[in-house]
């Protein structure tokens, strides 16, 4: 939207305001408030249409939801567990490699995706980890994991879950906020431990699209690829909508869960610097 002056543009709910016209080929990508908020599934409001395609995906393992106007998540007695405690959520960027985790204190640890293939993480107990489309969960790394540590496992609606034959195991479960994004699942992560009612959230490994664009990567070292959204950008784009998008998470987090510290021990980027303040 253009003001009165014609060159401040306010976005949506987050309030996210950019002092100056967004370049031309911003104009083509989702990262509007508006579209932090959205999803091409989304044929009514949140959160009936994740609840609907909670019972066509995840029937097998979802007997009742938790609901409100920020995320839907299994109803599981687990998950009370979690109100007032601490925990660490470990993302795939390369600060998660410098950290002794035996020095952090935590009541938990989550993480995500291909975490069991890190060779630190393969041997450490995760409580808890969510799945996004790219695991092989048939793969013997997968596993021998999942089968020697036993940690609840979380899947979002996703294209890749309807008619999925999920086994047997009895940690599944669902999560999905509302604010969405396009920054991955440790962004989401976030507002999925602060709405279990966390008191401290410790979080590495969300260190930005520059090392991720080198290859550099924690549990896929080589791995280049990015959201579709940055299909045919360049660099500086990239980053650009990565630090929009981060902008629009903290201040979200910050209105909508404002008992929740969050704690960054990887790099220093200038992705969070809006939680610092």
């Amino acid at each position: 939207m253009k003001n009165s002056s014609g060159n401040t543009f306010i976005f949506g709910e987050a309030g996210f305001r950019l002092n100056k016209p967004p370049p031309p080929w911003m104009l083509k990508c989702d990262v509007y408030p508006e579209h932090c908020f959205g999803h091409h599934q989304a044929t009514e409001p949140f959160p009936q249409w994740v609840v609907r395609e909670c019972r066509l995906s995840f029937k097998k393992f979802v007997k009742s939801v938790v609901v409100n106007d920020e995320i839907v998540y299994s109803d599981l007695d687990y998950f009370k567990k979690y109100k007032d405690k601490s925990v660490l959520i470990i993302g795939g960027g390369p600060s998660t490699k410098t950290i002794n985790y035996d020095e952090v204190e935590r009541d938990f640890t989550w993480s995500c995706n291909h975490f069991y293939l890190n060779s630190k993480l393969k041997e450490m107990k995760i409580d808890l980890a969510m799945l996004m489309s790219e695991p092989d969960m048939n793969s013997k790394e997968f596993l021998e994991y999942r089968d020697k540590y036993k940690p609840y496992l979380g899947f979002e609606v996703h294209d890749r879950w309807p008619g999925h034959k999920f086994d047997d195991y009895d940690r599944y479960f669902m999560m999905h906020p509302h604010f969405y994004g396009r920054i991955g699942v440790g962004a989401r992560m976030l507002i999925f431990a602060a709405a279990l009612g966390c008191k401290e959230v410790k979080f590495v490994g969300f260190d930005g699209p520059e090392y991720q664009l080198t290859g550099d990567h924690a549990f896929e070292p080589g791995k280049t690829n990015l959201p579709s959204i940055c299909d045919g950008l360049t660099d500086e784009e990239v980053i650009y909508i990565h630090k929009i998008q981060y902008d629009l998470l903290w201040n979200y987090i910050k209105d909508n869960f404002p008992n929740s510290t969050m704690t960054n021990l990887g790099f220093k980027t200038k992705y969070h610097e809006l939680n610092e303040k």
